[in-house]
């Protein structure tokens, strides 16, 4: 009586072509594998771009609310020209340290 498990014996182009495809669809999960990779990177860049944009204006809105905290101090008697200055010096000090720009050498 045969065994249960015993598979029917075949000729030699079946193991090949078992093989086969084995080897196809090893050779189609490395293909999409590398794909999903490389479709990831363009996400991840545009994710640092967006990182970079949110830090800009993070840094533009607390950098307008100088002038203001300023003017809370009477005795610093600063002109405008120089509020105006200070806002601005520190609003590229914020975007360098937050990483968007290289600071100057």
């Amino acid at each position: 009586m045969p065994k249960s498990n015993d598979e029917p014996k075949g000729s030699a182009g079946s193991k090949l072509d078992r093989r086969a495809m084995m080897r196809t669809a090893l050779v189609v999960g490395g293909v999409s594998a590398l794909a999903g990779a490389a479709a990831a990177a363009p996400r991840e860049s545009e994710a640092v771009v967006a990182e970079r944009e949110w830090a800009r204006a993070l840094a533009r809105h607390i950098a307008n609310q100088l002038p203001e905290a300023v003017r809370q101090l009477p005795d610093l008697r600063l002109t405008e020209e120089q509020v105006e200055e200070l806002r601005r010096v520190f609003q590229n000090t914020l975007v360098t340290n937050m990483g968007c720009e290289v600071p100057p050498s």
